[in-house]
């Protein structure tokens, strides 16, 4: 076995958490839910749309996915994946992805996931996050755009 620039020693239980249901939306008509409380640490987050770069040394430690039972946007689950991911002791998030999916019923419903790998930083990166080629959980919010997607 090769040894790579990831940590190899350990296999780590990569699989995939059950599904979080994200809370409800409120009924219509109804006082919109106020605006979801981020830590500091959650809001400094890394999402990378694939892999960080090769010369990042980092330890995969599970694979997250968080969803809503309802209407909504991947920008409403969000705090809560960040917040999954910083308990796991995770620095960033690789192989992000959020997107709707229909629900059970297809025709019905369809609702925001979104899923990736929580990773740890072995050796801390001496670039901030954008110049590794991410977006912290802080920068997606205020852009409302995806990692990897053009200003």
């Amino acid at each position: 076995m090769t040894e790579t620039k990831q940590e190899t020693e350990q296999e780590p239980d990569l699989a995939v958490e059950p599904e979080v249901d994200f809370a409800q939306s409120p009924a219509p008509g109804a006082a919109a839910a106020p605006a979801p409380v981020i830590s500091a640490e959650a809001a400094q987050i890394c999402f990378f749309p694939g892999p960080p770069p090769s010369d990042v040394k980092f330890q995969t430690l599970r694979k997250l996915k968080v969803g809503k039972g309802t209407y909504g946007g991947v920008r409403d689950i969000l705090p809560k994946f960040a917040s999954q991911a910083q308990s796991l002791g995770a620095d960033a998030v690789m192989n992000y992805a959020g997107s709707q999916r229909f629900g059970f019923w297809p025709w019905r419903m369809v609702r925001p996931v979104v899923n990736g790998v929580a990773i740890k930083w072995t050796t801390p990166p001496g670039k901030d996050c954008a110049a590794l080629g991410g977006s912290t959980l802080a920068t997606i919010l205020a852009t409302d755009r995806a990692p990897g997607q053009p200003q």
